[in-house]
């Protein structure tokens, strides 16, 4: 009896499907354990991105639940060769940026080099079918690339005076003593001075991101229905932002400043419940006009 020949393999893909995806996994914790401790000790630590170990989290796992991807050898086809030069490329341009974000001190390229490296790897390693299974939680990725300094000091001042004057309105229009001098809120006898961690576009990029997941959950075959969630990111993102200055204005005013200090530690997790929150009383208002739209069809 002769043996029918299988399909081609790839040669990365049976080289590293020999010994299995544990070194991959292991080098790829040499490289960017580290860079995730540090944003943990400059950014997270400091609650400009409580959502950032969220996020993480969630990447992790959705790349996780795909484990029978990575069961099988990858047998090449008639586009090996280019796939392979594609995924070659990739790891070089996110090694490249590795190595100068790490020498140079950017975090900002070296949480961006993991993109091209997944990317790369997925395409050596991978076929096409089960490549695009893994494209949502590796652009993922992307929401925790810390935003550079020179954006954020062109973004942050307005952000903060819109939240100031939206919370002080609100309050003002409730009947509380309250009074604003630009980013400064006087309420009793407390001055509160909304911070960049309080409006910051570190935590509206974070939020968009808590946004893309809930929509990537919802998973409604609607387009139109996916659209108006993904509209509504931002202004969801700004409302969270409310939500969490407004409630540290108010735990100041009835416990005192130390409750506040207390508060404000926390008040990330808040923002980020106000947020799926939103998503969730929006998610179910387009529930709504979109049943009462078939039921005037029908």
């Amino acid at each position: 009896m002769n043996a029918i020949p299988g399909p081609r393999v790839s040669r990365w893909s049976s080289f590293l499907g020999l010994r299995g995806w544990w070194p991959i996994v292991a080098a790829l914790a040499v490289l960017y354990v580290p860079m995730y401790v540090d944003i943990s000790q400059i950014f997270w630590r400091r609650d400009r991105d409580t959502a950032g170990p969220i996020i993480l989290a969630v990447v992790v796992w959705l790349i996780a639940r795909e484990r029978e991807l990575f069961q099988t050898v990858y047998a090449g086809n008639g586009n090996g060769d280019r796939r392979q030069g594609l995924g070659l490329g990739l790891l070089a341009v996110g090694f490249v940026c590795y190595v100068l974000g790490r020498s140079q001190i950017i975090y900002q390229l070296q949480a961006l080099s993991q993109i091209p490296v997944l990317f790369g790897i997925a395409c050596l390693l991978l076929p096409r079918k089960d490549l695009r299974r893994l494209r949502f939680p590796i652009l993922l990725l992307l929401f925790l690339v810390p935003v550079p300094g020179s954006v954020m000091d062109g973004l942050l001042l307005p952000l903060k005076q819109w939240v100031s004057q939206f919370v002080t309105w609100l309050l003002y229009c409730a009947g509380f003593p309250i009074a604003r001098n630009g980013v400064v809120i006087t309420i009793g006898n407390y001055e509160l001075l909304i911070a960049d961690a309080c409006a910051g576009l570190n935590s509206m990029v974070a939020l968009s991101g808590i946004g893309l997941l809930y929509v990537y959950f919802a998973g409604h075959l609607s387009r139109w229905w996916n659209a108006a969630l993904l509209i509504s990111v931002l202004p969801i993102a700004f409302a969270a932002n409310v939500i969490r200055v407004l409630s540290l204005v108010l735990v100041t005013y009835y416990a005192g400043d130390r409750a506040g200090r207390s508060f404000h530690d926390n008040a990330g997790y808040l923002e980020i419940l106000a947020a799926f929150a939103c998503f969730f009383g929006v998610d179910r208002m387009l529930g709504y006009v979109s049943g009462a739209a078939r039921t005037r069809a029908a």
